[in-house]
């Protein structure tokens, strides 16, 4: 990532707004207000709530969990979201958010830590916006209908539980949780040996929140409208319609958000042919996620899915321009997913230190394989939520087996992780000393590959012009570093040039209608633009410009000789 991008006004936006909320929330704008009855409330034995569901279910030990809002009793707002605790059998799969509810049972104010080190639900719920925990014991829907705005939430819980209910119908209770986890993010209750074995191998995040999961689903809607040869905006519809009722399937947390509205950033941009980036879409998403609700700045998915992207957005040019590009395709797809592996443990480091005191080291390597598995899972999983619509039952039942075989290779997986040396490691919580010192050192370690890629490097300088029939377009590749030269912001010819070159990331891009004469020189040899030409010493040739009108042309020199030939194979022929 450039350093220029981060002079761009919307990431100071960003920043901007971020530091002020940061500076809100100290001096306790964010506080949640306590009624004066507050007190009467948490005293009484039972009290009658009133409140519209705002949240997807949710089930652990102490119940089904729903969120409310706009509460109140007898009239008198609480001033607070709810989060209610029912029992499992008095709540229906008719309960869907948007629906207005009645329920009786104990309020109470979320618990501070008794020890250090304990968990703080009243921070953790306050960061949501929630001031209140209810344990119900009847619940009742209210007559009263679904905001227009609600629908499509109140359509996709319904879709949420179609699934859920197709994997507790047809597999045992271990292997449905974790299809929902693959498939819906949320695990629930695993036993304990193997949540362990998950969480030491670094596998927790393929069963939780994460932008993977968008990513997979937008890749499949993607690869499906190209085989029917729809055209891009068709395309970019499905994407954004398919994609965002999934998010709200999943309930619309940060990290889905993230990748959601990161993805369609970049797609509009390719469909309107401008130039779009990583680093402008995350910035973008945040803003908008943060316009949307402030308090998700100070929540650990909010924090953590960004600090992870921020890192990628840094190191993973760098890992690519100094990988070869002559390396098997396989092979670079595998050393991106172990690079990437370590920069989200590298950079999340301390937030697994100060939030869960332990972190996989030696086992997140298993993500190396289940990465790319997971992606199998999820699929197989929606393909037999499909068919359980319309599969007779001697089917569906050799489906389940082959979704069991699925999941078995992944425990063992885990498991095996598990079991090496070093696989995780307990941490202790981090100092803002301590945590500032550890970012400086990463920044430091993650601009290393590129740097000592431009070191060790011993190719010429290398341009290839584009054939393109209105400006002179090349892409220079000198000392570790790819440019790109041109008149204006990379045109889609432009981008599919670059993609085919192996090109992901641009060090610099020279508008050459505002830098007449520009050249890049490697010892008595420079290559000029505008037109292509070539001169050595004081002698200048023409020898690029006449063979551009039948296809690209790659020029490169050691500092002495110079060679050109086509770029594109058998094109002179």
């Amino acid at each position: 990532m450039p350093l220029r991008y981060l002079r761009r006004p919307l990431f100071w936006v960003l920043v901007i707004y971020m530091s002020s909320l940061a500076a809100l929330s100290r001096w306790g704008f964010f506080r949640l207000p306590f009624p004066r009855e507050g007190r009467d409330w948490v005293r009484a034995s039972e009290v009658r709530l009133a409140g519209i569901v705002v949240s997807p279910r949710r089930q652990d030990l102490r119940g089904v969990k729903l969120v409310l809002s706009g509460a109140a009793i007898e009239g008198r707002p609480l001033g607070s979201k709810v989060i209610a605790y029912l029992r499992p059998e008095a709540v229906s799969d008719a309960i869907r958010p948007g629906l207005r509810l009645a329920v009786l049972g104990r309020l109470r104010r979320p618990r501070l830590p008794r020890n250090p080190g304990d968990f703080d639900e009243r921070a953790f719920l306050s960061d949501r916006g929630i001031g209140w925990a209810l344990h119900a014991r009847v619940v009742e829907i209210l007559p009263s209908p679904v905001p227009a705005l609600t629908r499509p939430v109140f359509w996709a819980e319904g879709a949420r539980l179609s699934v859920q209910r197709a994997f507790e119908k047809w597999l045992d209770p271990v292997d449905s949780k974790l299809m929902t986890g693959f498939c819906l993010g949320y695990k629930g209750s695993l036993p304990r040996e193997l949540n362990r074995a998950i969480q030491d191998a670094g596998a927790i995040h393929l069963l939780v929140p994460s932008g993977a999961k968008v990513a997979f689903v937008l890749l499949a809607v993607a690869f499906i409208a190209a085989r029917f040869s729809c055209p891009v905006w068709l395309r970019l519809l499905a994407a954004a319609l398919s994609g965002g009722f999934y998010v709200l399937m999943v309930g619309a947390e940060p990290p889905y958000a993230r990748a959601y509205l990161g993805a369609m950033a970049l797609g509009l941009g390719f469909w309107r042919d401008r130039e779009s980036g990583a680093f402008q879409a995350t910035v973008l998403s945040a803003l908008l996620i943060l316009l949307a609700e402030p308090r998700a700045l100070f929540s650990a998915g909010f924090q953590m899915t960004y600090a992870a992207m921020a890192g990628l957005l840094v190191a993973m040019p760098q890992v690519n321009a100094a990988l070869p590009g002559n390396w098997p395709k396989t092979l670079r797809g595998l050393l991106c997913v172990l690079s990437v592996t370590f920069i989200v443990q590298l950079i999340l480091w301390p937030i697994f230190a100060n939030l869960f005191g332990r972190a996989a080291f030696l086992g997140a390597s298993a993500n190396l394989p289940l990465v790319p598995f997971s992606g199998v899972i999820l699929a197989s999983g929606f393909a037999f939520w499909g068919l359980s619509f319309v599969g007779p039952g001697f089917i569906l039942h050799r489906a389940a087996q082959c979704l069991e075989l699925l999941l078995a290779i992944f425990r063992w997986t885990c498991f095996k992780a598990a079991s090496l040396p070093w696989a995780a490691v307990e941490l202790s919580p981090m100092t803002a000393s301590e945590i500032a010192a550890y970012y400086l050192c990463a920044a430091a370690l993650l601009v290393l590959p590129r740097r000592t890629a431009a070191r060790f490097s011993t190719a010429p300088l290398r341009v290839v012009y584009l054939s393109l029939p209105k400006h002179s377009v090349a892409v220079a590749f000198l000392h570790g570093q790819t440019w790109l030269i041109g008149p204006e912001s990379p045109t889609a010819p432009v981008r599919k040039a670059l993609k085919a070159l192996r090109v992901r990331h641009l060090d610099r891009t020279v508008d050459i209608t505002d830098n007449p004469g520009f050249s890049v020189c490697e010892g008595e040899v420079c290559l000029l633009f505008d037109p292509p030409r070539v001169r050595r010493g004081s002698e200048e040739f023409s020898i690029i410009e006449p063979r551009l009108a039948r296809s690209a042309v790659e020029a490169s020199t050691d500092g002495t000789r110079i060679e050109v030939k086509s770029a594109v194979a058998g094109a002179f022929h």
